[in-house]
């Protein structure tokens, strides 16, 4: 099985190599990303490296983000342009991390899509104030909250880290016939035939690494709102408001841990310690 893993970026200069040499070393063999007119060096690094990896980079600098749109093309190319079997739609703060070792475990002639788990990974509060590397964080949501949908906007206090998110899915490139918006599910001629959940592979969700990025985030956020892209989850919507009113400072608390906040969420399970990301992606990065 040849697998790709696909990327629809914006300004990860800050992650994006680590995601690349990472993933290629758990079992990826090619790369198709599209930059969405990133304004800092993510573009002249992906050049720095396009030859030591077999990818394509596609230009796509318009705000009309067409994102199940764009997702299925980079499948669809993968599949046509480099032979790729499988492909996985993955986001550069998202570190696909399998038990053995080996994305391509599950991945089979026979099968369709591989849906996966994801967890929200959250800084402590010190570590995030002295900006230490993002993988070294091991707080990992294991039971989130069934926050009821859309109560994180209407009482703002509650933090978004905590609640549920989708996992993701991998797709066999014969028979995809769409990739979702942000790769929680894909349309596939026989997915209800052979889809499977994993049980190799954990999805590690870094969404959260300093105030900068953070910002940087939401005001790529309004600038889409502004263009008239409003399909985007709420919280977005309530992020950019806040960054309107030039406060982010009670959000962060919300977002990272300080010592009693996490003494607390560790008591009644919400989150546990994982090394396992750690472990792989600073043996990797350092080698």
């Amino acid at each position: 099985m040849k697998l790709a893993m696909n990327y629809l970026i914006k300004n990860e200069a800050g992650i994006i190599l680590d995601n690349i040499k990472v993933h290629s070393k758990l079992g990826a063999d090619c790369f198709v990303i599209i930059d969405n007119g990133s304004t800092d060096n993510t573009r002249e690094l992906l050049d720095s490296v396009k030859d030591q990896y077999e990818m394509i980079i596609i230009d796509r600098p318009l705000l009309d983000y067409q994102q199940s749109n764009w997702k299925t093309e980079m499948a669809k190319t993968a599949a046509k342009q480099l032979g790729a079997d499988w492909s996985i739609a993955n986001d550069a703060d998202e570190f696909w991390i399998p038990k053995d070792g080996n994305l391509k475990t599950e991945m089979t002639k026979g099968g369709s899509i591989l849906a996966c788990p994801r967890h929200n990974m959250l800084y402590d509060r010190e570590a995030f104030d002295a900006e230490a590397p993002y993988y070294t964080q091991t707080n990992r949501v294991q039971y989130p909250i069934d926050y009821p949908k859309g109560i994180q906007c209407s009482e703002p206090h509650l933090s978004i880290m905590m609640g549920q998110i989708h996992g993701k899915v991998a797709v066999r490139s014969a028979g995809l016939l769409r990739v979702k918006g942000g790769n929680h599910r894909a349309w596939h001629a026989w997915g209800w035939l052979n889809e499977k959940q994993s049980e190799n592979i954990s999805v590690y969700h870094y969404p959260i690494r300093s105030k900068a990025k953070f910002i940087q985030n939401i005001e790529n956020r309004k600038a889409l709102l502004e263009a008239g892209i409003t399909k985007m989850g709420d919280h977005y919507r309530r992020w950019v408001a806040i960054m309107t009113d030039g406060d982010f400072d009670q959000e962060l608390e919300r977002l990272v841990l300080n010592t009693d906040y996490k003494k607390v969420l560790k008591n009644i399970g919400v989150i546990t310690e994982d090394v396992k990301a750690c472990e792989v992606i600073s043996h990797i990065l350092k080698n």
